[in-house]
């Protein structure tokens, strides 16, 4: 029987990427996003599978909630919910305002929490191998300059991914995160373009280059499937290496 999958923040980016390796792998879907789907990314899954598009805000708990009964509606059931809708938001240090803060913690943080115990309400009893994936980032670890209230919005995510592990496992509920490096997608899009970032990025990755959207959806399946069934509370990284690198001492030319 094939999966029934729901995944926010899914009609672009990494999260059209995941929805895509889960067509491929059989899965039904339902995608979303805060925007109407011009861009067709439902008709073009629906080539591979059964597919729908639910347009809602993740942001606010009755966005987050609906969602996931409207995704549980179409389907009939759900065995997987990817909370992937986020953002990014922040300017110097300086410069951050209330409206910020709460908007990027609304989305990255409050709707997984809320978008989750909709999913976990709505299980059938002994339902098999439910679980919940949430989109974590490197910098859930390690600190960028100026990104002082996206990064602590990914430093929750990954604590929210351990304790909803630790809490739902007795009720036979995985709950795993996935954590990209430097991805090209729409939100990176602006910063890759500056002059002299991307070579810089490339010379600190120990893959030597930008990861892409695709590299990231088969780490979703993976972690959604039969095979990961004894892997619960972990954040996998796939960022060519960046958090096992260490500063480099070779002198620069």
């Amino acid at each position: 029987m094939s999966q029934c999958v729901a995944l926010t923040g899914s009609t672009t980016g990494i999260g059209y990427a995941m929805a895509e390796a889960f067509a491929r792998d059989g899965a039904s879907l339902v995608i979303n996003s805060h925007l109407s789907d011009d861009g067709g990314a439902a008709a073009r899954l629906g080539q591979l599978t059964e597919c729908h598009f639910v347009q809602a805000d993740l942001s606010t708990v009755a966005g987050a909630q609906g969602f996931v009964a409207a995704a549980r509606e179409q389907l009939g059931r759900l065995d997987t919910l990817v909370n992937n809708a986020g953002t990014y938001l922040d300017t110097n240090f300086d410069d951050l305002t209330e409206a910020v803060f709460d908007r990027t913690f609304n989305l990255n943080v409050k709707g997984y929490l809320f978008a989750s115990q909709a999913f976990v309400k709505g299980l059938a009893p002994g339902q098999e191998n439910p679980s919940i994936i949430c989109t974590g980032s490197t910098n859930s670890l390690a600190a960028e300059k100026n990104s002082v209230v996206y990064d602590t919005s990914k430093g929750a995510v990954l604590m929210l991914v351990r304790n909803l592990a630790v809490t739902l496992a007795e009720r036979g509920i995985r709950v795993n995160g996935i954590g990209p490096g430097i991805v090209e997608t729409p939100l990176s899009a602006k910063g890759l373009a500056t002059p002299g970032v991307r070579p810089a990025l490339e010379r600190q990755i120990p893959l030597g280059r930008i990861g892409v959207p695709d590299e990231i959806g088969g780490a979703a399946v993976f972690l959604a499937s039969p095979a990961a069934r004894y892997i619960t509370g972990q954040m996998l990284y796939v960022d060519g290496g960046i958090l096992a690198n260490q500063m480099s001492w070779e002198p620069v030319s």
